[in-house]
């Protein structure tokens, strides 16, 4: 893992605490990516339709930027499958 640091407001700090106090998480931090996650999830998890989609024939003009498209929501299907398979429990947290 990679420490990142970011920047809360103290209300947000005391309900991570709380989480944490309540026994929800063992700390802030697993909080804090349980949260990542599931924001990935939910903006990005369009991207899992597009895990099995073949490469376009090579008499299919597509333009760049399509093509693109299409290898970015690969690649967020697969980070996130990545994450799911990392941390399986993490899957029924709240």
């Amino acid at each position: 893992m990679k420490i990142i640091t970011i920047n809360l407001s103290e209300p947000h700090v005391k309900a991570l605490q709380i989480l944490q106090d309540l026994g929800l998480y063992p700390s802030r931090s697993e909080a804090i990516r349980v949260a990542i996650r599931d924001f990935l999830q939910r903006e990005l998890g369009f991207a899992q339709k597009f895990e099995d989609i073949e490469p376009s024939a090579p008499s299919e003009k597509l333009a760049p930027t399509s093509t693109q498209a299409v290898d970015k929501k690969k690649e967020i299907a697969r980070l996130l499958r990545k994450l799911r398979e990392e941390q399986p429990e993490l899957s029924t947290v709240a």
